[in-house]
């Protein structure tokens, strides 16, 4: 068995990932999660919002025809019940913790919401996100880390000038904020718009970072609804960009 090249107990600075939903911490944040894994630091990503509102539960109850499925689901046929919100919520948060683990993130590493708040379930968790939340989660984080001894903590989180609300709630909440260490991801199509510079990536470590980027993806589009499977990811949104090794973008104060 080959070694894993991420360290299984980092020992440099914490870095937090504010993600608004299940998957936008690998559309936009995959390889700038995997480069710092791979650099030993102690990456942590934080979900911010339940995920239950997406317009895929529709599509998997086949109320609705797929255009990545290439048609229509029959859930009795294929032998699953029709998702709950609060089940397709679960589906899609068991993905996120799949794919954070291909990024370097152990489970142990993925948290929903607050850091004062254990024990908290994904529907715990807001449908939406508003600036005021989106400050007491990450304020949360950074007492979480000062009562542990560290001064410096990098936050990253997506862009104030996103299209989506959730988005643009937690990249403001950022921005008004202001620690000393903080830096915004943006969507590739915003990233003239936002200035945002692409993230360079080593050379000695581009190869895994892309490598890692790609399986996180496709924990994404995992069908096996026996398993509770139900590739919410990509019924939900194209991968185009962790499949084909497309660059992340990010802005810097």
């Amino acid at each position: 068995m080959p070694a894993d090249p991420v360290p299984a107990a980092p020992t440099g600075r914490p870095i937090v990932f504010y993600s608004p939903h299940q998957d936008d911490e690998t559309l936009f944040m995959g390889q700038v999660i995997a480069r710092h894994a791979l650099a030993n630091r102690e990456v942590h990503v934080v979900l911010c919002s339940n995920g239950s509102t997406s317009g895929a539960r529709a599509l998997i109850n086949g109320d609705d025809d797929s255009y990545w499925w290439g048609g229509y689901h029959y859930p009795p046929r294929e032998g699953y019940a029709p998702l709950s919100a609060a089940e397709f919520a679960e589906a899609r948060t068991r993905e996120l913790v799949a794919a954070c683990a291909q990024l370097g993130v152990p489970a142990s590493r993925v948290h929903l919401g607050r850091a004062d708040a254990p024990g908290t379930s994904t529907m715990d968790l807001p449908d939406g996100i508003t600036t005021t939340w989106a400050t007491q989660v990450m304020q949360s984080w950074a007492s979480h880390f000062t009562a542990l001894g560290w001064s410096s903590v990098g936050h990253y989180t997506m862009w104030w000038g996103d299209n989506h609300s959730d988005h643009a709630a937690l990249g403001s909440a950022l921005q008004a904020w202001a620690p000393s260490d903080r830096r915004w991801l943006v969507k590739p199509e915003q990233a003239s718009t936002a200035g945002a510079g692409v993230y360079g990536l080593p050379s000695t470590s581009a190869a895994m970072i892309l490598q890692m980027a790609r399986r996180a993806g496709g924990c994404y589009r995992a069908w096996q609804p026996g398993a509770g499977c139900f590739a919410c990811g990509y019924h939900s949104v194209g991968f185009d960009g962790p499949e084909d090794g497309n660059p992340n973008y990010l802005v810097a104060p």
